[in-house]
C-alpha cells in the first residue's frame, strides 16, 4: 500500500530524548549509571506529590477529569489569574502544539533563534509552517533586533517562540531588552503576532535582571507563557505543562486538545506540587550549589562555558577536549556518564549537562577529568 506523505512529513527529523540509563547499562554492561542528559530534578519528586499520588492509586480505573478543574482553581489562586486563562497539556510541548496547530496553516511561519528549543520547530514542521532561525552571536543569546526585522518583513509569521532562560544554552534576555523587543512586536501588524515566552526554567532563575514572566504577560495583550511541572517540581515523567494565554486563545486550544490529555496521577500530583514550597526551595538551593561546583570544575579543567540560569550548563566540548561533543559524549557513555549532545541544535562542539546531586556531580566530572588527562 503506498500512501502520500506530505513533503513537510517525510522530511522532519523528530525529536530525540536522552539516552536512557537502562539502556546505557545494557549496552556497556555497566551497573551504575548517572545520568547528567534531561535536565530533571535530581531530588525526584516532593513529598506532597508522592504522598497524592498514592492516595489516588486505588481509583485509576476512572477516567481523568477531563476539565482539570482542581488543578486550574490552584494554578489561578497561585499565578492570579482566571482559569478561563489556563490550558492544561501533556507537558508544555502540547501546548506548543496545540498553539501552532490552532492559529497557522501550513506555509506560514514561526520565529525562533539559533540554538533554542527543537520541539519549536519540531512542532511548527509537523503542520507545515516553517521555521525562521534568526541567528546570534558567539554568546548563543537571542537577537531581538533581527528577530523584529524577520517578523516586520514577512507577513506569513504568526509567533515568535522565546525561551527565557534558553534550553540547551541556558542564556537569557534581560528584562529591558525583552519590554522593548514586545513593545515593538505589539506594534506589528497590530498585535496579532504572538509571543510565547516558555518558562520551563523560570523557578532556577538568580539573575536579577532576567523578568517574571507573569509580569509581562499582564503587560502585553499578545503574550502566552508556557510553563512546566517536570523540572523543579520533578514531574517529569507525569507529563504536565499548562500555558497561560487570553481567554479567547485558550477557548480555542480547549477545543482541539485531546480528551483526557493529562492522567489522573498526573492531575492530583501536579496539584500537590504547587502547594510544596518548601521542596521547590529545596530544590533551587541544590541547583545553585550543583551549578557553583560544575563551574568550578570546568575553569580548573580550562573547559569554556556559558554561564547558565536553568538546571544546566553548556560546555565547548570542541575548545575544551579538542573533540566534538558528540565524541565526548561517547567516551563519558562507557564510564557510566550520560551527559546530551546538541549537534541536533547546530552545536556540534557543544555538549549539555544537566546539574545533579553532589554525588552525580562528582562522577560527572571525574569522568571529564579521565578524558582530560587522555586527549
Amino acid at each position: 500500500m503506498q500512501l502520500e506523505i506530505p513533503s513537510y512529513i517525510r522530511t522532519l527529523s523528530p525529536y530525540v530524548p536522552g539516552k536512557p540509563i537502562d539502556e546505557t547499562q545494557r549496552e556497556f554492561k555497566l551497573k551504575k549509571v548517572v545520568k547528567l542528559a534531561s535536565n530533571e530534578n535530581p531530588l525526584g519528586s516532593g513529598p506532597k506529590a508522592i504522598a497524592a499520588v498514592k492516595k489516588a492509586l486505588a481509583e485509576q480505573n476512572r477516567y481523568p477529569d477531563a476539565s482539570a478543574y482542581r488543578l486550574k482553581q490552584a494554578l489561578s489562586k497561585h499565578l492570579s489569574v482566571g482559569s478561563g486563562e489556563l490550558v492544561i497539556g501533556n507537558g508544555s510541548n502540547e501546548i506548543i502544539d496545540l498553539l501552532i496547530r490552532a492559529f497557522s496553516v501550513p506555509g506560514d511561519r514561526i520565529v525562533t533563534s539559533f540554538g533554542a528549543f527543537v520541539a519549536y520547530a519540531v512542532c511548527a514542521q509537523v503542520h507545515g509552517v516553517e521555521n525562521v532561525s534568526i541567528p546570534c552571536g558567539s554568546d548563543l543569546r537571542f537577537n531581538p533586533s533581527d528577530a523584529l526585522q524577520a517578523i516586520r518583513n514577512d507577513a506569513r509569521v504568526r509567533f515568535v517562540f522565546l525561551a527565557n532562560p534558553n534550553n540547551p544554552t541556558g542564556t537569557y534576555v534581560a528584562e529591558s531588552e525583552l519590554r522593548s523587543f514586545l513593545k515593538s512586536l505589539q506594534a506589528i501588524r497590530g498585535g496579532s503576532v504572538l509571543a510565547v515566552l516558555d518558562s520551563a526554567y523560570t523557578e532556577y532563575v538568580t539573575a536579577k535582571d532576567l523578568p517574571d514572566p507573569m509580569k509581562l504577560y499582564r503587560e502585553f495583550q499578545n503574550v502566552v507563557v508556557l510553563r512546566t511541572f517536570s523540572k523543579i517540581h520533578g514531574l517529569a515523567g507525569y507529563r504536565v505543562g499548562y500555558g497561560v494565554m487570553r481567554p479567547e486563545l485558550a477557548q480555542v486550544l480547549e477545543k482541539i486538545r485531546m480528551p483526557f490529555n493529562v492522567s489522573a496521577l498526573g492531575l492530583v500530583a501536579a496539584e500537590a506540587a504547587l502547594s510544596d514550597g518548601a521542596f521547590v526551595k529545596r530544590a533551587r538551593k541544590a541547583n545553585q550549589l550543583g551549578m557553583k561546583q560544575w563551574e568550578k570544575a570546568l575553569k580548573e579543567m580550562s573547559v569554556p562555558y556559558w554561564p547558565s540560569q536553568g538546571n544546566f550548563i553548556l560546555i565547548d566540548a570542541k575548545e575544551g577536549f579538542g573533540l566534538p561533543g558528540g565524541e565526548v559524549f561517547q567516551a563519558c557513555l562507557r564510564k557510566g556518564v550520560i551527559f546530551r549532545p546538541v549537534a541536533n541544535y547546530g552545536l556540534p562542539h557543544a555538549l549539555r549537562i544537566s546539574i545533579g546531586t553532589d554525588a552525580e556531580n562528582r562522577l560527572g566530572i571525574r569522568a571529564l577529568r579521565e578524558l582530560k588527562a587522555h586527549v
